[in-house]
């Protein structure tokens, strides 16, 4: 599946994989918002992008940002789960700051 993009007026959709750090009850979810934890940014140069309210979702799950085959251990997921962490993603992040940068709102579907 991967990720998806549509682009759709001043927004875009994108959908990724998303990885529970709990059971979740359903297996698709609105993201209101990220915790980057990659450590990496897709931009280059000094430019600074906001990324406050580039979510669509008010009422969404909060997911955090991973570098690609990186798995919390269960201390880390505890902290993850204290701020709200949901699950965790690999491609959302970058995908999400590459269309902030191009003055695009985002609806993101996590899919488990």
């Amino acid at each position: 599946m991967g990720k998806s993009f549509v682009k759709q007026k001043s927004f875009i959709e994108i959908t990724d994989y998303i990885y529970p750090l709990t059971k979740l009850s359903k297996n698709k979810y609105d993201i209101s918002d990220h915790i980057n934890l990659s450590g990496s940014n897709p931009l280059k140069g000094p430019s600074f992008i906001s990324l406050t309210d580039v979510y669509k979702s008010k009422k969404g799950i909060i997911v955090a940002g991973l570098k690609e085959g990186i798995h919390p251990n269960n201390y880390e997921k505890k902290i993850l789960l204290k701020a709200g962490v949901k699950a965790y993603c690999y491609k959302l992040v970058p995908a999400v700051i590459l269309a902030a940068s191009r003055g695009l709102k985002v609806r993101a579907i996590g899919v488990v």
